[in-house]
């Protein structure tokens, strides 16, 4: 075996474990939760001098809000036995930084917003249906 096709076959091998550790757990709902919280935390930060009002508080209510999205993101993902819990948690938090922090510009609730419903509506897979591509090579 060369180097360059022992390279193609760890890829492969990593590339196959990612793709069994994304489809036992909500990770677009995550994947979108995180997505909103650094939208949420970055666009009234970042243009912060537009806004016609002082906006100390306001930017500290961004930042907060964000943490909390990118924890519960990050939950999901980590632990998917508990994704209704904090996809319920995610859309009441990107519904409060819509009112307290604009939410983003309105991108960062969207996006939890979606990210909220896909991971509350995750569902384990079920092992008995399992496809495999091993299994339609042996017969």
């Amino acid at each position: 075996m060369t180097d360059g096709s022992r390279r193609v076959q760890a890829v492969r091998r990593w590339w196959q474990g990612f793709g069994r550790w994304r489809r036992r757990r909500p990770f677009w709902g995550g994947t979108l939760l995180v997505l909103s919280a650094l939208v949420t935390g970055y666009f009234p930060a970042a243009y912060d001098q537009f806004f016609l009002f002082p906006t100390g508080r306001f930017s500290t209510t961004a930042v907060l809000f964000a943490v909390l999205l990118l924890l519960c993101g990050v939950t999901v993902l980590t632990f998917p036995s508990v994704s209704g819990l904090f996809g319920f948690l995610g859309m009441l938090i990107s519904t409060l930084a819509l009112l307290g922090a604009l939410g983003g510009f309105l991108a960062g609730t969207v996006l939890g917003g979606v990210g909220s419903v896909l991971s509350f509506a995750w569902k384990p897979p079920d092992e008995s249906r399992r496809f495999s591509w091993e299994d339609e090579e042996s017969e």
